[in-house]
């Protein structure tokens, strides 16, 4: 039975990563180019958000045997 509430956390947890990835987002791609920290903090955040969507969808599936 897919657990609801594993499902809720996940997404949440997606949903938490893309406000980050947001927040650090620059208004200028040229800045964006030059600064390698701010590429990793939002490279990290989106690996951490696909992760989150496959281990939710890992759950779904695995409940479908």
């Amino acid at each position: 039975m897919v657990d609801l509430e594993i499902i809720r956390a996940k997404a949440s947890t997606v949903r938490k990563h893309l406000r980050r990835i947001a927040l650090k987002t620059p208004d200028q791609l040229e800045i964006f180019i030059r600064d390698v920290d701010q590429q990793d903090i939002i490279l990290f955040n989106i690996q951490m958000a696909i992760q989150n969507c496959i281990d939710m969808a890992a759950h779904i599936i695995s409940d479908q045997g």
